[in-house]
C-alpha cells in the first residue's frame, strides 16, 4: 500500500509532465468509422470509392498540459489536400481519464477524393512535431506501407 501511495505522489508532483522530445502516443490506426465509445471501427488501410470516409485515429496518454494536434492529408500527387486540427485536453486530476482518443477524417463517397485513387498519406503533428505518418489507399491496391 505504501508503494502505491508513493507512486501516486510522484505522479502528482510533476513526473506526468511530457518530456519535450517525447510525445506519449499510445495507439494509432486508420479506420472506416468511429464507434460510440470513440473506438475505431473497421480498421483498414484500404478504402474503396464507396466508403463514406477514411479516419485517422489516435489514442494519446494525457499529461498536465493540453496538446494541439494537426492532421495533414496528402493526395496521391503528394500535395496537401486537407488539414484539420484538434486539442488533447490536460489530465483532469489523478482519477481522470488518462487516455484521450482524437481523430480526423476525409470524406470519400460523394467527394472529389473518390476521383483521386491511389496511395494517400496523413501526417499527424502534435505540438508542431510530426509523431506518425499513416499510408493508405483509396480505390486501388493496398498501400505499400501500412505500419
Amino acid at each position: 500500500m505504501r508503494i502505491a501511495i508513493l507512486l501516486l505522489a510522484l505522479l502528482l508532483i510533476g513526473t506526468v509532465e511530457a518530456d519535450p522530445l517525447f510525445f506519449p502516443l499510445s495507439q494509432h490506426t486508420m479506420a472506416k468509422e468511429i464507434g460510440p465509445y470513440a473506438d475505431p471501427v473497421h480498421r483498414s488501410y484500404t478504402f474503396s470509392q464507396d466508403d463514406a470516409q477514411a479516419v485517422s485515429w489516435l489514442k494519446i496518454w494525457r499529461d498536465r498540459k493540453p496538446h494541439t494536434v494537426e492532421w495533414r492529408w496528402y493526395s496521391p500527387n503528394g500535395r496537401v489536400y486537407y488539414r484539420s486540427f484538434g486539442v488533447v485536453p490536460a489530465i483532469d486530476g489523478p482519477v481522470g481519464d488518462w487516455g484521450s482518443c482524437i481523430w480526423s477524417s476525409i470524406g470519400i463517397k460523394g467527394y472529389e477524393v473518390a476521383l483521386m485513387p491511389g496511395t494517400w498519406k496523413v501526417d499527424v503533428i502534435v505540438d508542431f512535431r510530426k509523431v506518425t505518418t499513416e499510408y493508405f489507399t483509396i480505390g486501388g491496391h493496398q498501400a505499400p506501407c501500412c505500419c
